[in-house]
């Protein structure tokens, strides 16, 4: 029974790994490049004002993998949703990834391209504040085309508990 656990734990530090390795797409760093230089020149929001600038959000692959597995799911089988398989929330999802932080968020868009994703949240008063919010210092952004559209989701977090 032990051996069977060991075995199990070994395979799952090992796939993390492997994907630790895999390079983010040119779109997947374009939308985090995208998002830093916001936070970088801080940027007036919608109903909220002028923000103040932010840290740069520093790339996790434990939070791309939170927002592949979302985006897989929103561009193949549910559209639009923060809703994730069998109903998990952005924070299970991101927990299940490996992300232990007190705050944890995501951002979704489907459409025609980074550059719109970013437009899009820039111009909605919700995700505006969210981009912005200093408290949050860690992301993983994920693009994925499906048959229901392209996917782009980034999961945002506090410092690591």
């Amino acid at each position: 029974m032990l051996r069977a656990k060991l075995t199990i734990a070994a395979e799952m530090l090992a796939a993390l790994a492997s994907f630790s390795a895999v390079a983010q797409s040119p779109a997947e760093a374009q939308v985090l490049a995208g998002l830093n230089a916001a936070r970088a020149q801080g940027v007036t929001c919608p109903a909220s004002g002028r923000r103040p600038v932010a840290a740069p959000l520093l790339p996790s692959p434990a939070h791309a993998l939170a927002a592949r597995n979302q985006a897989g799911y929103m561009s193949s089988r549910a559209g639009v949703t923060h809703a994730g398989a069998g109903g998990t929330t952005p924070r299970v999802r991101a927990a299940s990834a490996g992300v232990q932080a007190v705050s944890v968020t995501e951002i979704i868009y489907m459409g025609t391209g980074p550059q719109a994703a970013l437009n899009w949240w820039l111009a909605s008063p919700l995700h505006c504040a969210i981009l912005t919010d200093a408290r949050y210092t860690h992301a993983g952004a994920a693009v994925v085309q499906g048959s229901r559209g392209t996917a782009y989701v980034v999961v945002l977090s506090s410092q690591p508990r």
